[in-house]
């Protein structure tokens, strides 16, 4: 693999090393199955071995790498099944998030939070298709997370954090493949008038359909491809 480095302090060098290797994952620049050379990384980023391995602690700690006894770190890929219990476990937080913005009257609070990504994703569209998919799912990812917060539960919220970096990886590998454009933004505005309109049954089944549907689109795509990314 080829893999450009850049300089960093020797500061954290753990932290610092981790949201490099983190980082390359999430962009494809190190793929699933890849093994990860610690003496390479070590030499590249200018550090020892020591912060290289406890960086990849920290990485099979999230669950995207393989520590296997012998053999080396790998980063791991997903299945189908992978992917419909990150689904699954995504709709239950969200669907209870958006319970709790209606319960608790913070609806005009959430409308504000998501003002950004929301035109972030907007602009990210023209027409029928993407002119920027990577700020798409940028303001994608963020409104989602915004829900999620609303439920000031630091332990879901740390769960669902865990969640989307797995479904960041699923989305990167396929790019623009894995969501139509004008169905991604009819969803996206089935939710907001939802909210505008205070129905909470058309909200969770907007965020429903939402979730579900990009599921389903990476399903079939692993199906298309071999069974695992």
């Amino acid at each position: 693999m080829v893999i450009e480095y850049p300089y960093i302090t020797h500061l954290d060098l753990t932290e610092q090393t981790y949201r490099f290797l983190k980082d390359r994952i999430l962009r494809r620049e190190i793929n699933p199955g890849e093994k990860i050379l610690v003496e390479e990384i070590a030499r590249g980023l200018r550090v020892s071995r020591t912060p290289v391995v406890n960086a990849l602690k920290m990485l099979e700690s999230d669950g995207l790498e393989e520590i296997l006894p012998r053999r080396g770190t790998f980063v791991t890929h997903l299945n189908a099944r992978d992917v419909a219990e990150l689904f699954e476990i995504r709709l239950i937080i969200e669907l209870h998030a958006a319970e709790q913005i209606f319960q608790e009257g913070k609806i005009n609070l959430f409308l504000d939070a998501i003002e950004r990504p929301m035109s972030q994703m907007q602009g990210a569209i023209a027409e029928d298709d993407y002119v920027d998919y990577e700020a798409f799912i940028s303001g994608d990812r963020d409104m989602h997370m915004n829900l999620v917060r609303f439920l000031n539960n630091r332990r879901l919220i740390q769960i669902y954090s865990d969640l989307n970096v797995h479904m960041q990886v699923a989305r990167a590998h396929y790019l623009d493949t894995v969501e139509n454009a004008l169905q991604a933004q009819r969803e996206h505005e089935d939710m907001l008038n939802a909210i505008h309109g205070r129905d909470l049954n058309a909200l969770k089944k907007a965020l429903t359909d939402h979730i579900n549907n990009v599921k389903a689109r990476i399903q079939t795509l692993l199906e298309e491809r071999g069974g695992k990314i």
